[in-house]
């Protein structure tokens, strides 16, 4: 069980905000954890850290903290935003504070070194302020309202997906979720006469609070992979209420044309929505080897079903695998998979071989205008082919060339591959040459920004030992989980850029 140590109140260090709590939640229960703001940054006492999560802290003669969590030790400098994990080098993004007799650490030392290779599991939710320890159940939920004709719709998105029942209960409608707490946000749930406003219930509950014009309400369910999409109409006395089962659609009273298209199976949303692993080799095509025997083919699916799963309960989003088990996919199939799709990204997992068996490191490829020549640029400025429509006219429709699908995407591919890059750099080892370019027939028709990652050669002896352990699988995880944040983040702020510019 977790047990929080409560330090010495000593004065704030200068530039310094009031403390807020975070959450701690693991088996034992919940923990408080105070973060403070300090020249507009959040840092937690190094006193806390060490209640919380186990540790011994000591300072060097060097000038540097050591934190010790069971065999491990990560060494935090003092007058840089830096530590090192292991002899590897992680980046924070300020140092620590001095405060009294103790120390303020940037709270990102909790994700960025105490988490990689932790075991228990350690996951930090930033948008609820939650860390989660252990194997619990901390579903994403986002929350959004529409318009009804006679009411309002609420739709809850939850990834990954859990059984909920929808209770009516002294004014207000609740809706319990089987789980041990939500990462949930229900800022975009908007008052109407049928609504008077939303809220998160701990641990698991989303509170609808019900307005005066409230009559009667229906709920449903729709699941596609690992997602859910509930929806709770909420409805005035002029729609028939439901009868029997309070979850079931209301019935209608004779046959009609819908008035409203039923919901999506994912929530409408701007920017990354969906986005596809590529598990590299499988079936008979089993990859590269290892010395002691480790196959390709099952390291890339073991870390391709861990990222799908730390995706979709950190951001909510869809996530697809080309392949869920030890299957062969031919290259342009997996291609094809996300197109169909419509995916927003395209991540191809595999690891490297070399004749040398010293070569070592990760590195990520994407493709090059070079590979295309002067016949991609021509074919990206073409106009598309005109197409007839039903009662007269034209329409025009983009005829993209199987070849030519990810000159499109370039662009967007090169800076998808710089933020794994950088994100690999600071805490896997690289190869010398880490971000590269090459024709890779699995990337040129992907109709997305599309990388193929190479998580390290399984050739060295070192390094298979390393690919073929789960809390390395685990750290190779969070380090992919954190560049695709950060991409998407970054495509969302120029999305809202371009919003405005129009």
């Amino acid at each position: 069980m977790l047990v929080a140590v409560a330090g010495a109140q000593t004065p704030a260090p200068p530039g310094s905000q009031p403390r807020r709590l975070w959450s701690v939640l693991s088996s034992g229960g919940t923990q408080p954890l105070p973060v403070s703001t300090v020249n507009g940054r959040d840092y937690v006492s190094a006193g806390d850290l060490t209640g919380l999560f186990g540790l011994t802290l000591r300072e060097d003669r060097a000038g540097g903290l050591v934190l010790t969590m069971g065999a491990r030790s990560i060494v935090v400098s003092v007058t840089q935003g830096l530590a090192s994990v292991e002899g590897r080098v992680v980046s924070l993004p300020a140092p620590p504070v001095k405060q009294g007799a103790s120390w303020l650490l940037p709270i990102e030392i909790i994700d960025r070194a105490l988490a990689p290779g932790a075991n228990p599991r350690i996951d930090v939710r930033r948008r609820s302020s939650l860390i989660v320890v252990g194997s619990l159940t901390v579903p994403a939920v986002t929350a959004r309202s529409e318009p009804l004709p006679n009411g309002v719709r609420v739709v809850l998105s939850v990834s990954p997906a859990v059984s909920h029942t929808v209770v009516n209960e002294n004014g207000r409608l609740l809706v319990r979720l089987a789980a041990d707490a939500l990462d949930a946000d229900v800022s975009a749930v908007t008052a109407a006469p049928v609504l008077a406003g939303a809220r998160v219930v701990p641990p698991a509950t989303i509170e609808l609070a019900l307005g005066t014009a409230f009559a009667s309400y229906r709920a449903a369910e729709q699941r596609e992979a690992a997602a859910a999409l509930v929806t709770v109409d909420l409805l005035t006395a002029s729609t028939p209420p439901a009868t029997g089962d309070p979850t079931a659609p209301a019935p209608d009273t004779a046959p009609a044309v819908p008035t409203q298209e039923p919901p999506p199976l994912l929530p409408e949303a701007t920017g990354i929505r969906t986005i596809v692993i590529d598990p590299g080799h499988g079936g008979t095509e089993q990859g590269a080897r290892g010395p002691s025997g480790t196959l390709e083919k099952h390291v890339a699916l073991a870390v391709a079903r861990q990222l799908k799963g730390a995706i979709e309960t950190r951001l909510g989003l869809r996530v697809l695998l080309t392949r869920s088990g030890d299957e062969t996919v031919a290259l342009d199939a997996r291609a094809a998979f996300a197109n169909n799709n419509k995916a927003d990204l395209f991540l191809s997992l595999h690891a490297n071989a070399s004749v040398r068996s010293s070569v070592s490191g990760a590195e990520v490829f994407y493709v090059s205008v070079g590979e295309y020549g002067e016949a991609a640029r021509s074919a990206i400025s073409e106009p598309g082919a005109l197409l007839p429509t039903l009662g007269g006219g034209e329409r025009a429709v983009d005829l993209i060339l199987w070849e030519m699908a990810q000159a499109q995407h370039l662009n967007e591919s090169a800076r998808l591959a710089r933020v794994l890059e950088g994100e690999m750099r600071q805490r896997l080892a690289m190869s010398p040459r880490a971000i590269q370019q090459a024709p890779f027939r699995v990337l040129v028709g992907a109709n997305m920004p599309a990388v193929l990652v190479e998580m390290g050669f399984i050739t060295n002896p070192a390094e298979e030992k390393r690919l073929n352990t789960p809390a390395y699988q685990t750290q190779i995880v969070d380090v992919l989980l954190n560049a695709v944040v950060r991409f998407k983040e970054a495509s969302e702020r120029v999305g809202a850029a371009v919003a405005q510019e129009r």
